[in-house]
Order: structure tokens, then sequence, then C-alpha cells
């Protein structure tokens, strides 16, 4: 939680630039200052309710292929409305990642629900040979219940890819990855 508040309040005042639409869905991004690498926020509205988007944002905790690029997945302390997991994620082109993350789910209201998540240092595995350990992200997913009926989706993200790739190389990678998460937890709500 500190680093996603610490990310948030070092791009307070960054405004966001929009990089485009995207089938219904707004893109955009800003500078992170200490990073080479930019937070990016999606934003787009859907007519699920806000309980069934928050819900299936949080997930269940369990391996899911159809998540970008997971390769295994394992519980590592689990409640009512936080989970920590560790992820293995194989990307292409690059040695394989892995992150420790910690996801909070907020029931602000029945008109508002939040999701945050980021790194976990407190619960780190050992890093397998010929792995790259990601230690440098955090976000958060935002429903909200709008007066049409409809609820506001916002996903705001931040990662450091780890490694030596460089930003121009990642950040069209980053873009897919953070449309394809909108995309899947609007489809997995019920």
């Amino acid at each position: 939680m500190l680093t996603l508040l610490l990310a948030l309040s070092l791009t307070a005042d960054s405004p966001y630039e929009k990089v485009g639409d995207f089938d219904g869905i707004r893109l955009e991004q800003r500078k992170v200052d200490g990073s080479q690498f930019v937070e990016l926020r999606l934003t787009t509205t859907s007519t699920k309710s806000v309980g069934a988007l928050c819900d299936a944002a949080f997930g269940d905790g369990k391996f899911d292929p159809k998540e970008p690029e997971l390769k295994s997945r394992t519980v590592l302390d689990e409640k009512e409305h936080e989970r920590v997991l560790y992820d293995q994620l194989s990307p292409p082109l690059v040695a394989k990642r892995d992150y420790v993350v910690r996801a909070r789910r907020e029931r602000v209201s029945d008109g508002l629900c939040r999701m945050h998540f980021g790194s976990a240092p407190d619960f780190q595995q050992p890093i397998p040979e010929g792995w790259v350990r990601i230690t440098k992200f955090s976000g958060l997913w935002t429903f909200e219940a709008q007066a049409d009926g409809k609820t506001a989706v916002t996903y705001v993200v931040h990662s450091d890819p780890a490694g030596s790739i460089p930003p121009f190389l990642a950040e069209g990678s980053r873009r897919t990855i953070a449309l394809q998460w909108v995309r899947m937890i609007i489809a997995r709500a019920k």
C-alpha cells in the first residue's frame, strides 16, 4: 500500500497525456519521478455492476491461463479482502519474470469499490535461476456507479519490467497488456 501511495504522490502534479482510444477504452500516460517508465491510466464504462466488476478484479486467486503472460501462480496469503500472490510470467522475447503482489479490495459503498495492488516485499520468494524479479509496480482499479446506470471503470498501473529492457521497447507491450487487462476484467464480471 505504501508503494502505491508513494507512486501516486510522486505523479500527483504530472498531467496525463492522451495516447488514444481503443474500442471505447481511453488510454493515457504520465511521467513518474525517478522512473524511466510511465504510469498508464485506462478509463471506460461498463453495463456491469460495481460489485461484479470489483469481484472480477480481485479474482479468486487461482491460476487463469487467460491472464496475459501468466505461467504460474501461488497464493501466499489470503484474507477476505486481501491476497498475496506469487506469479511467474513468460513474456515474449525477454527473460522470464516473477513478482509478489498484494491485492486489497476496498468496498467503499454500494456505488464505489477499489482494488489496490502492488509489490509485497515482506513476502518475497527465492528468485529462480534465469528469472528476473519485478519489484517496482503498483496500481489501482476503481469502479464507480454513474447516474446513467453504467459503471465507470478506471485502471491505473505503473510498473518497471526490470532487467535491461529500454522503455521505448517496453511501452508498447505494457500498453497492450493494460488494454487486455481492462477487457478481461469486464468480460469476467458476472
